[in-house]
C-alpha cells in the first residue's frame, strides 16, 4: 500500500474563496484607478478564470476589447490590483473554506509534507498566508507561485517544480484543486488529484472528470462532504485516510 507523503494545495477557490469576493473586486477597483470603463461581473469573471494568472487575464481582456493598452500598462494595473487585494485580505474579507484547517493539521500529524502551488503572485499570496492562514503556515514546507515558473496552469511546470522540492515520487503525492485548469496541470505532472468544487460552482454537469475524485467541499463533522465521483468517502468528510485511499 502506498503511503501519502506530500500534498500540494492550490489556494484560490481551494483553500479560500478568494476569487469572487477578493481578486474580482480588486481587479474592478484597479480598473477604476486607471479610469477604465471595465467591470468584471461574476459570470464574466468565472469565464476569465479559464485564463491562468491575473496579468494574463488582463492582457487577454485587453486583446478582446481591442484596447491600445501596452503590456507595461497592464502590468501597472496588475500591481495596483495586488495592492487592493492586500487591503481586502487585511480587512478580513477572505475566509478559509470549511475543512481546510483541520485537514492541514491532520496531514502534518501523519508526517505528510505540504506545499502551496498557485498561479497567484507572491505579493497577492503572502498577505493571505500571514492573516487568514497564519495559524497553520508552520505546517507547510514550501510554495510555488506565479514567479517561479515560466508556464502556468494548465501546464505541469508548477507541479513538476513542487515534486522536485518535495523529493517525493509522484505516486506518493496528491494535489488538491478546484478548477479544470488546475486538475489538468496536476494530471499533466502525473499526479493524483482531488477536485473540490469552488464555492461559486452552480452545477456539477460541466466539471472536469479528469481528477481521481471530486467532492463539493472538504467538509467537516457538521458540514459533510458530498461525493460527486470517485472512491467512496471513508468518513463524512475528506481526511488523511481518504486521500491515502485515492492514491492506492
Amino acid at each position: 500500500m502506498r503511503k501519502l507523503q506530500a500534498v500540494f494545495w492550490d489556494v484560490d477557490g481551494t483553500i479560500a474563496d478568494t476569487e469572487l469576493c477578493g481578486h474580482r473586486v480588486a481587479f474592478n477597483l484597479a480598473f477604476k484607478d486607471f479610469d477604465l470603463n471595465w467591470y468584471w461581473d461574476e459570470i464574466q469573471y468565472l469565464d476569465l478564470l479559464k485564463i491562468s494568472g491575473g496579468l494574463n487575464r488582463i492582457i487577454h481582456y485587453r486583446n478582446k476589447k481591442n484596447s491600445d493598452l501596452s503590456d507595461d500598462q497592464c502590468s501597472k494595473i496588475q500591481y495596483q490590483k495586488r495592492r487592493h487585494y492586500r487591503n481586502l485580505i487585511q480587512s478580513g474579507e477572505i475566509k478559509v473554506r470549511i475543512g481546510v484547517l483541520p485537514l492541514i493539521k491532520e496531514l502534518s500529524c501523519n508526517d505528510v509534507e505540504q506545499f502551496i502551488v498557485t498561479t497567484s503572485g507572491r505579493d497577492s499570496l503572502e498577505p493571505f498566508l500571514n492573516t487568514s492562514l497564519s495559524s497553520h503556515l508552520k505546517f507547510f514546507s514550501g510554495m510555488v507561485t506565479y514567479e517561479d515558473v515560466n508556464r502556468h496552469k494548465p501546464f505541469p511546470d508548477a507541479y513538476q517544480l513542487a515534486l522536485q522540492l518535495s523529493k517525493r515520487s509522484n505516486l506518493n503525492c496528491m494535489a488538491i484543486e478546484d478548477s479544470e485548469i488546475g486538475v489538468e496541470s496536476a494530471k499533466a505532472a502525473n499526479l493524483n488529484c482531488l477536485l473540490t468544487l469552488p464555492p461559486w460552482a452552480r452545477s456539477t454537469k460541466n466539471i472536469s472528470r479528469k481528477a481521481n475524485a471530486c467532492v463539493d467541499s472538504l467538509g467537516n463533522f457538521d458540514n459533510p462532504s458530498m461525493l460527486i465521483y470517485g472512491k467512496e468517502l471513508t468518513n463524512s468528510y475528506v481526511n488523511f485516510e481518504y486521500l491515502t485511499d485515492i492514491i492506492n
